[in-house]
């Protein structure tokens, strides 16, 4: 019998409570449990101890994923909204400045979802036909990874990462955080004393739109690469049920429902 270790009280999460007064729940014919017996274990010991501690478990069943860069984009949010709050003025410069500010504001908090969802924190419902989510985008890729290993002697997961690439640039997208922060504190001493430049107008606004372009460029490549991995799975599988065909489908194909140019491909 294969058994995993501190590991009862999975049965209890069950609630099975018949006493089988006529005896209709039989015990399992040793040809059974000699199958079961050579089953490698489905699950492991920590596995186990949450789902028979649901609900009380340190190990919450909600509990297990997280979104790497969700502090780095509240804070460049966060910078982006204190520059909008903060407004002085009705200068060009100033208005600007403060719209720069509503587009990074905008861009993060659609990046922040994008990443929500690359995190499997966001769970697809079934009706976003755009956006890549956690366990489609890994579905398809390991697919794609198959595929191009073969075609193309891919060896790297390039395939499967196409769409989680937004997850990867903590390292640049924390710099540009703490650029903007500091360009928080400049414009706002500035506007307290009105002694904030053009030069430093033209900064700060560089800086937002950097930050910005950091995060739409890599969602928008995401959420094209996944566009392009769906099509290609998808071309993949209408194409696949051509390989191995039975004698009668064989036969259907040949001489009645395939066209010319598909009669000439699979007999090539």
């Amino acid at each position: 019998m294969t058994t995993v270790n501190n590991a009862t009280g999975v049965y209890n999460t069950l609630g099975y409570n018949f006493s089988d007064p006529n005896g209709n729940v039989l015990t399992l014919s040793s040809d059974a449990q000699n199958h079961l017996n050579s089953m490698p274990a489905f699950i492991t010991t920590w596995q186990a101890q949450a789902i028979a501690n649901a609900g009380t478990s340190a190990i919450s069943m909600t509990g297990l994923y997280q979104n790497p860069l969700v502090t780095i984009i509240q804070n460049i949010r966060n910078t982006a909204n204190s520059i909008i709050l903060n407004a002085a003025g009705t200068s060009a410069n100033s208005n600007n400045l403060i719209n720069t500010a509503i587009s990074l504001a905008s861009t993060a908090n659609s990046f922040l979802w994008h990443t929500n969802r690359l995190s499997n924190l966001v769970s697809f419902d079934g009706s976003d036909t755009v956006n890549p989510y956690y366990m489609q985008a890994l579905t398809y890729g390991k697919t794609a990874l198959y595929i191009t290993n073969q075609t193309d002697s891919i060896t790297n997961t390039s395939p499967i990462m196409g769409s989680f690439t937004s997850l990867f640039i903590g390292p640049q997208l924390n710099t540009n955080s703490t650029i903007i922060s500091n360009d928080y504190t400049i414009y706002s001493t500035g506007i307290q004393g009105d002694t904030l430049t053009l030069t430093q107008y033209t900064q700060i606004k560089n800086d937002l739109n950097t930050a910005s372009l950091l995060m739409s460029t890599r969602q928008s490549a995401d959420v094209t690469y996944f566009t392009n991995l769906k099509n290609m799975v998808t071309n993949y599988n209408t194409l696949k049920q051509f390989n191995n065909m039975g004698e009668s489908q064989t036969y259907l194909v040949n001489n009645f429902i395939g066209t010319p140019s598909l009669v000439s491909k699979i007999n090539s």
